[in-house]
């Protein structure tokens, strides 16, 4: 059947929602981190639903959904994620597909989704997926919540610089680079090798500059110079020493010196190129 046929066997009210829905969307798990909130994200059939919750007080403050599923998703996952705005996950869950349906009907006696259409049972379990992964979220939120709040007092607070130079002055050379190959095979290694690519520590100088080296495939990759590197700094940053800096080899410093080109100086002019 069409889009444009199951639109007309659809309430006025389901029409309206459907064509323009205020809820369409996707919420990121960063924005949830950076906010210490927890974000659970369901998916069913075609329907994605994103709700971000309070875990201080299980309460949702912001959803978004989307859907490729047709004007019956559309409707009934917009309702939904209006009708739970500001209600807590056990109040969300306990509203039912069903009564979903009915909140779009024009009139009581008159349903605004034909009762074979299978995406109300389909809502029904995307809403008892929703109970049943959030403790599991929430846990995790907070985790990472508490995380973030350590991060920015070791690298924002002038107590926490203090802590972090006192242990950091402690460490012998050795200890620094064994602690910082650790995190970087926690967090970035595997990633880089999974595309190919490595990278190796060449030296640490000054206490807290570090040189490094790219291999196979990060080796040249522009995105290693760029993206891949502010992250590496980042982490190395937040979670090991506040004050480190990386900096990657210059390819160009391995290359042996050409005997049949002169080096450039005062005493020894390029030939002129006219």
């Amino acid at each position: 059947m069409s889009e444009e046929n199951i639109i007309t066997q659809l309430s006025q009210k389901a029409q309206e929602v459907a064509k323009a829905p205020k809820y369409r969307g996707a919420i990121f798990q960063i924005e949830a981190d950076e906010k210490g909130l927890a974000l659970v994200d369901v998916k069913e059939a075609s329907l994605k639903v994103y709700l971000m919750i309070d875990p201080d007080c299980d309460k949702i403050l912001e959803t978004r959904f989307f859907t490729y599923g047709g004007p019956i998703f559309t409707a009934l996952a917009d309702t939904f994620c209006k009708m739970i705005q500001q209600k807590t996950i056990d109040e969300a869950c306990a509203i039912t597909a069903t009564s979903i349906e009915e909140t779009l009907r024009d009139t009581a006696d008159v349903r605004a989704i034909p009762e074979n259409a299978v995406e109300i049972g389909q809502l029904q379990t995307l809403i008892e997926k929703i109970k049943e992964v959030y403790p599991e979220k929430k846990g995790t939120a907070i985790l990472v919540r508490e995380k973030m709040e350590r991060i920015k007092y070791r690298t924002q607070s002038a107590e926490g610089r203090a802590e972090a130079d006192a242990e950091w002055r402690a460490l012998t050379k050795i200890q620094r680079i064994e602690k910082i190959e650790e995190w970087l095979r926690q967090t970035v290694r595997g990633t880089l090798q999974g595309d190919g690519g490595d990278l190796e520590i060449l030296e640490l100088t000054d206490d807290d500059h570090l040189k490094i080296r790219y291999q196979g495939a990060c080796a040249g990759c522009g995105s290693a110079m760029g993206g891949t590197l502010f992250y590496i700094e980042d982490e190395l940053k937040n979670n090991v020493y506040y004050n480190l800096t990386v900096e990657p080899e210059d390819p160009l410093d391995n290359l042996p010196p050409n005997p049949d080109l002169p080096g450039l100086d005062d005493n020894n002019p390029p030939a002129s190129l006219f």
